[in-house]
């Protein structure tokens, strides 16, 4: 099996459960990638921002050149997505016609959020909102998804990760007391399990 690991906005390849997640693929005799994708420094980002380091373009041409070359069609993909990613594996499936065996979503969201406090997402992620993709063909695409979400999620209200689950007839799963299901993780059985579930 194939599993490419993706962060979210601000995020870092090395943070939450990702390390943890690509040691135990790996160890299950996967291949795994797990890439540092352009993201901006939070003190950086002003309101009125345009030029940002984080945006769809440079994020797909990033998957474009390091990861889809390396990626085998021929045998099956797996995604896992924190926050902001999902909604960018759904870019890339309906971009690049990838058939994937399944995705895991922790925290997804498609569009805007609205939080005063943390403005500074919408400002990097807004390239990559959208609620008008071809879902018919998505669900083609990835046949089998988790929705995870945290109960007590701070930054995504749990309306945007079940508003996601539906649209792409994801399996919903709700974690009591896991935040934005990130930092407070640096091991995350439960994505495991959902995986050898997703495998048969």
């Amino acid at each position: 099996m194939q599993c490419v690991i993706l962060h979210g906005s601000f995020g870092s390849k090395d943070g939450n459960w990702f390390p943890w997640l690509k040691k135990e693929l790996e160890t299950m005799g996967h291949v795994v990638f797990l890439e540092q994708y352009p993201v901006d420094e939070w003190d950086d980002i002003k309101k009125d921002s345009k030029n940002t380091i984080e945006n769809l373009t440079s994020w797909t041409s990033f998957f474009k050149e390091t990861t889809l070359p390396r990626l085998d069609r021929n045998k099956e993909i797996v995604f896992f997505g924190h926050s902001l990613s999902p909604v960018f594996v759904l870019h890339l499936a309906e971009q690049f016609d990838l058939q994937l065996k399944g995705a895991i979503f922790a925290s997804p969201f498609l569009e805007s959020l609205n939080q005063e406090e943390t403005w500074q997402f919408d400002v990097v992620n807004g390239t990559f909102y959208k609620t008008t993709f071809d879902w018919i063909k998505l669900k083609k695409l990835i046949p089998h998804s988790y929705v995870l979400y945290g109960t007590d999620d701070p930054y995504v209200p749990n309306k945007f990760p079940i508003d996601f689950a539906n649209r792409l007839g994801s399996e919903i799963i709700p974690v009591k007391n896991g935040g934005h299901l990130g930092g407070n993780f640096t091991e995350f059985p439960l994505l495991l399990e959902l995986f050898k579930k997703m495998q048969g």
